[in-house]
Parts: C-alpha cells; structure tokens; sequence
C-alpha cells in the first residue's frame, strides 16, 4: 500500500496525524482549507482563504507547503510568513517538528531571522582588540561576555545570549549587510551568518515573519535580496500586509538616527574611535558640523510641530525641507571612503567604508524626506510625527496597491493570504482587501469556525449609553461604571480592550482601587512587557488585562483566564494621522467614499479580531460586553454585529 500523499490522505481518520494523535478529529473546515491551498499550489494561482478560529490553519497551510516543496526540490522553499512572533513559535517549535516526525517523507524547514541577529566573529574581535572602545566599564564586561559565549552558542544569534545586551554593545558585534569580507573572512567557515544563509538557501519550508519578507521584497525592488529566490508564499496573519508593506516601504528619520551614525564614527571623548585614530582634521571638522546641523535642523523641526502640529503629526503636503545635514555628511562620507583606501589592516578599512556607506544612505532618505516628488510612480506622503525621543521626519507610500501588484503578485510567486478575519462578513471575494493589497486575481475560500459560538458567548450591548462621539466625557464615566460592574460580577477573569492609550491610563487608573477592594488584581498594558503581563494573567486567572492595539489580536488566553471580554469603543482608526487624512483625499479624488471605503471596513476586522479572543477553544465560555452605542444607534453599527460568528449574525433587538 502506497504511502498517503494528498492532504486530505494525510488529514484523513487513517492517516499519519490521526495515528499519532490520539484525540485528533477530522475537521471538514481544516481539510477545505488544505485542499484549497493545495489547489492554488498546483494550479499556481493565488488564493485568498479566511477561516475561523479552531480550523486549524497551521496545519492547513503546512502540509500542502511540505507536499509541494518534496515534489518540487530545487525550485526554492516554499516561504511562510506570520506577522507575531508568537505564530512563528508555534510553528518553529510545535507544528513543525510534529508534522517532520509524521510526514511519511524527509523533508526540511529553517526559521529565519534578520542578518543583525547574528553576531559577526570578526567585528566581535576587533571590538576586543580595541580595549578602549567602550568607557563604561558595564558595556566593557558584556563585550567580554559575549566573546566567551561566542565559544559556546550553536546558534550566535542575540535570543541565544543568557543576558540582554545593550544596544551600544550589540551593535559593535553584529553582522551587517555592506560589513562583510565573505569567503576572505578567516571566520568565514565558523560564521554563523553564513551557516545560516546555507541553511535558508536549501530549506524546502522557510519561515519568516511579514517584516523580514517585506524588507527582502524592498531590497529586490532595488537589485539585492536577503532570503533565497521562491515561487511560493503563504501569508498568515495577512490582514496585516498592507500595514507592514507600508511600514517596509516607508523612511523615517529623527535627531537620534543621525546621532547614531555620527556617534558609531566618533564619541566627543574617545580619541581610540574610528574617526580619532583615521580621520582626518577635515573629517574631525565634518563631524563636529553634521553634530551641530542636526541638533539645529531637528530643533526647528520640533518647533514647526508644537506650532501647527497635533497630536499625531503634521502633514508636509509638497512643501519643500530645506536641510542643511547632507552636504556634510557627504562631504564626510567622501572624507571617510578616501581614509579607508590608505588603512593597510581590512577590518579597520572595511569598518571605515561601511560607515561611510552609511552615510550616503542616510543622505538618500534625507533628500527623499525632505524634496517631494509628486510625480514618482508611488508619491510619498510626508509629515512630522512626535516621539520621546523629539520629531521624526516621516514618509510612507501613499498607495501600496500598486507596488505590490507588480512586484509581489504579478512577479510570479504564487501567494496564499489566511487568517481567521480578511473580510468584513458580507464580501465573500473579499473585494476591500484585494484593492488595497493590489491582488486583481485570486480564488477565494471563507471556511467559519467549528466552534459553536450561539451556544459558547451571551452578548451584552447596554442600552442608553452616550455617542462617544459627541459627549466624551460622559462616555467615558459610563464605560468606567458598566465595565467596572461587569468585572467585579465576573470575579475578574476579564480581558479589557480599548482605542487609545489615553483611555488605558484613565480606565485603568479608575479601575484599580475599587478592583482592589475585590481582591483582583489589574494588569496594564505597558507596566510590563506584554509577554511577562500574558505570563501573569495565566497564572492568576481571576486578573483583569486592560489595554490597546496589539491586545486586541494575537494573543490567547484560554479557559478560566479569560471569560468576560469589554470592548469599550468601536475600533475605528483616528482620522488624524497625517498618512490617513492623505489617503482619505485620495479616495475622495477617486469618487468613493472615504467612510464606506475605508474606515468602516478597517474598523470591521479589527472588531471581529477583538470578539475573537474570548473563545480559543471548543470548551471556552464566556460574556462580550460591547460599551460603544453605536452599534445601536447608527446604520452601520449592524455591519459589525453581522460581521460575528453567530449562525444568523448577532441581533441587540432580538
């Protein structure tokens, strides 16, 4: 008897997942999806599948990607990326090693990372040789750390250190693109970059994340690449594309990332750098300048913002920066580069030329940010943003579409988009997300949940709450009583989920005395570490996790930690921010509407994400308690409620 080969053999009642797992089950959902993106494998189209929480999607994506890279050695892996790192865990060190331990054939799967995770041997000991590289006697003995478990580490990747290091440190010590003698390395055959590199080039399954495959789309837009050459990606997490694709095509600058490369050549104490032991009085001269210039530069740019800007930024529109940092450091650049050619030892001259590389890099995004170019064939929007650290000089593309059109889908790669929400409810085409990814031509599948929500949620939608929109204070007081209410009957064991962090803080600091006097303890996104919070919540599950953005997707918190879920508003993105309001004008340039259009169909997943946490299993149980009115009271609020996994939508009347 032949071995099973076809997905629905091997998720079949005989087949070897069912004869390793005990409890297994055939899903009829899991196996619709497996067959799907088999179907788009072979047939080479792409494929847009949204399939609800407990399908099984991992294993139905994983399977057909091990099937079609055995059949099809030497045509590069089979490429799956996941937008959090918790997803690529889970597959790193759960699914696959199962599904290697069953598969009836022998086939391979590598994880990668960015090249900055590695450490670099040869820039390791060159930061050891120069003793007095570092001041601080802390950043001299990590340094230390790191070269005697650089003689131990499998990996030599930065998760592998027994300690965070810091940034200054790291940073002398990692393996950098442009930083690299290759095969003239003496290090070459230790190095754990390369061995990595080796291992992507002949992996038949390679996991990334959506921010390593956008910077390699990025990167091959411009001639170069990072992962190995593929005809195949599967996108999880893919409601996330058009932001990370945005972000990774994106620039954006501020005073710290100038300093940075200033600081990397020279510290204003330390002779032994770089630039005090190769550069020139000119070069000296040039860095004391650029240092001046963009304290100055940034200075003024942080006072256009506290004059005309908001809380989230100010658009720049096409109006012109005049900026006085890339004459300098191009004159810098050119000071350095020349220095470099008369070093004799390669590790000084190579360190040298990659920061004068540097620089010219950071010019190109300078003049890029600051002179508009309406006529690119993907404009950038611009705008001042403000941080911690002072402005940031953004630009991002004001339309992705396009771009990914040409040189993701239509470049000949194959790609299948999942997640458990990609649509709004109602577009089983899933038109929305196909214009703003740019992907014209694609089969499409939706799969629902096998989890019997009619049975496993009671819904709450109060009445006679006030229009956030037009009386936000009063809002505010009311979701602080109902949610308060609801938490202390529930014994905690609530998951809080909110739109901003200004009502985090104002929710949160409300809510602690009197959850106090209950004995449950409040758990603030921020506090702490997102993972060390999750870790706490699991442990004490009578908690209460109050938070924003992130809360409201990715993690799982299964049973008794988590029975009640209050969403207080309707997750509508602001309209503020600059690269918004831009988009928003142009879909109003286009005849649509920018509402219709965009904004209610965004706010629509990320509502359906959020309800999506409260049942991540077949036997979780629990209350969602939705504060904003609007669900009520306007003509769209309906859409949300339809948009959930009841068997007829959920009626607030019925």
């Amino acid at each position: 008897m032949s071995e099973p080969r076809t997905v629905q053999e091997l998720l079949g009642p005989g087949g070897p997942i069912a004869r390793r797992l005990p409890d297994f089950e055939v899903r009829p959902q899991q196996v619709q999806l497996a067959e799907a993106v088999e179907r788009a494998l072979t047939d080479k189209r792409h494929l847009i599948a949204e399939a609800g929480t407990g399908t099984g999607k991992s294993f139905a994506y994983l399977l057909p990607a091990a099937v079609h890279a055995d059949a099809n050695q030497g045509q590069g892996p089979v490429i799956v990326s996941t937008r959090t790192i918790a997803l690529q865990e889970q597959l790193e060190h759960k699914d696959l090693p199962f599904l290697h331990a069953v598969l009836p054939f022998e086939w391979s799967s590598v994880t990668a990372i960015g090249r900055g995770n590695y450490v670099c041997l040869r820039r390791m000991h060159l930061a050891e040789r120069e003793q007095s590289l570092f001041e601080d006697p802390e950043k001299r003995d990590q340094l230390q750390r790191i070269v005697q478990w650089s003689l131990q580490t499998k990996e030599g990747t930065k998760q592998d250190l027994p300690f965070p290091p810091l940034p200054e440190v790291w940073e002398e010590v990692q393996a950098e693109h442009g930083n690299c003698l290759n095969r003239a390395c003496k290090h070459f055959d230790h190095c754990h970059w390369q061995r990595a590199r080796r291992r992507m080039q002949t992996a038949q399954v390679l996991i990334v994340n959506h921010a390593l495959y956008f910077a390699d789309l990025a990167l091959r837009m411009a001639g170069a690449s990072y992962l190995p050459a593929h005809r195949v990606v599967i996108f999880d997490e893919a409601h996330h594309l058009e932001r990370v694709a945005t972000e990774s095509l994106g620039l954006r600058v501020g005073r710290s990332t100038i300093g940075w490369h200033l600081k990397r050549l020279h510290g204003r104490r330390n002779e032994r750098s770089l630039l005090g032991r190769h550069g020139t009085a000119v070069a000296k001269l040039l860095w004391e300048e650029a240092h001046q210039h963009n304290e100055g530069f940034f200075a003024d740019l942080e006072q256009r913002l506290r004059d005309g800007g908001k809380g989230e930024g100010l658009a720049l529109h096409d109006e012109p920066l005049d900026e006085p940092l890339t004459p300098v450091l191009r004159a810098l650049s050119g000071e350095l580069a020349t220095a470099a050619i008369r070093i004799e030892e390669v590790d000084q001259r190579m360190e040298l030329q990659s920061r004068a590389n540097g620089l010219d890099a950071l010019c190109a995004t300078l003049r890029a940010l600051c002179t508009p170019n309406p006529e690119a064939p993907s404009p950038l929007v611009r705008w001042l943003e403000p941080s911690r650290h002072g402005p940031l000089l953004c630009g991002a593309p004001l339309d992705v579409s396009a771009t990914l059109r040409q040189h993701l889908f239509g470049s000949g790669v194959t790609a299948v988009l999942t997640s458990a929400t990609l649509g709004t409810g109602e577009d089983p085409e899933f038109r929305w997300l196909r214009r703003q990814l740019g992907l014209d031509q694609a089969a499409t599948l939706r799969v629902g949940s096998p989890f019997d929500y009619d049975r496993a949620v009671e819904m709450v939608i109060p009445e006679g709450l006030p229009d956030p929109s037009s009386d936000a204070s009063a809002f505010r007081r009311e979701v602080l009583e109902h949610t308060a209410r609801h938490v202390i009957d529930n014994g905690g064991r609530a998951l809080v989920l909110c739109t901003s962090w200004d009502f985090v803080r104002s929710l949160a600091g409300a809510l602690r005395a009197q959850l106090a006097e209950h004995g449950i303890e409040l758990l603030v996104q921020g506090e702490a570490p997102l993972q060390r919070l999750l870790e706490r919540k699991r442990a004490e599950p009578t908690s209460v996790l109050i938070g924003t953005d992130s809360l409201w997707e990715g993690i799982d918190l299964r049973g008794d930690a988590l029975t009640l879920l209050v969403i207080t508003r309707l997750p509508f993105q602001s309209p503020g921010h600059p690269l918004v309001q831009a988009r928003m004008a142009l879909l109003r340039k286009q005849g649509r509407d920018p509402f219709a259009d965009h904004s209610l169909p965004e706010a629509i997943l990320k509502f359906r994400q959020g309800f999506g946490r409260l049942i991540r299993g077949s036997s979780d149980r629990g209350k969602v308690v939705v504060l904003d009115p609007r669900v009520r009271t306007k003509g769209y609020g309906r859409r949300f409620l339809q948009a959930l996994p009841f068997s007829e939508g959920f009626d607030p009347t019925g």
